[in-house]
Parts: structure tokens; C-alpha cells; sequence
């Protein structure tokens, strides 16, 4: 089985470590790398090629909303999973306008990645 690359954007250090440490779990997955700044997630996108990036839509200084688009921009876009504090239609709809793929609230982290992962790589889960 191919395991696919995750990819973690968040300027929180604690959530970071939190979420690295989930995805290192998931039967299927493995850690791609962490990034805490636009630049760094920008970079991290290029060189390690992930197939998703779980992308912290609160991310400053530039808004996540922003970087969505940068990354979608790229031939070779991995899918984009992002992340808002709570899960809200309006945050929804506006990821998607940005060009991401889905949305997960940090409050419901551990469940919500378990079916947006499942919805986007069906072979894997």
C-alpha cells in the first residue's frame, strides 16, 4: 500500500506537535512536515510533494485563506485540508472559495480528519 504524505501548517506549536503526532497513527499516512510560517509552508509544499496539507486557516501574518490560494496555484497542488477553529458554514464556504479541497474545526480535529481523509483518499482508509 502507498503511503500518502501529510503535510501540517499552523503557526501554533502545541497543535503542531498534536497533530503530527495523530497522523504519525493513521494506518495509511505518514508525516510529510510541519510548517509554522506562509514561507515555510510554501517550501514545504515544493520539496516534499505531499498529497495533503492540513492548512490552519488562521495562520498570520498572511491569512490562511491567502496562502489556499498560493498553494492551489501549483500544477502539482496537493489536496488541501483546511483548518478553522470551529467548523461553521461561512468557514466552510469560504475555504472552498480560496480553493480548498475540505474544512475540519480544530474542536472536532481528531474525528473530522478521519472522514475528510476518507472522502479524499477512499483506497487508503
Amino acid at each position: 500500500m502507498k503511503l500518502r504524505k501529510v503535510a501540517i501548517a499552523d503557526d501554533s506549536p502545541a497543535f503542531l506537535a498534536a497533530a503530527a503526532n495523530y497522523i504519525a497513527t493513521i494506518p495509511g499516512f505518514m508525516l510529510a512536515g510541519i510548517a509554522s510560517t506562509p514561507p515555510q509552508t510554501l517550501a514545504l509544499v515544493e520539496s516534499a510533494a505531499p498529497d495533503v496539507l492540513l492548512l490552519d486557516l488562521g495562520m498570520a501574518p498572511k491569512r490562511g485563506l491567502e496562502l489556499v490560494r498560493q498553494v492551489k496555484a501549483s500544477p502539482a497542488a496537493p489536496a488541501v485540508v483546511a483548518l478553522a477553529l470551529f467548523e461553521t458554514p461561512e468557514a466552510l464556504a469560504a475555504a472552498k472559495r480560496a480553493g480548498a479541497d475540505e474544512l475540519v474545526g480544530k474542536e472536532s480535529f481528531i474525528s473530522g480528519l478521519a472522514q475528510v481523509l476518507g472522502r479524499l483518499f477512499p483506497a487508503v482508509s
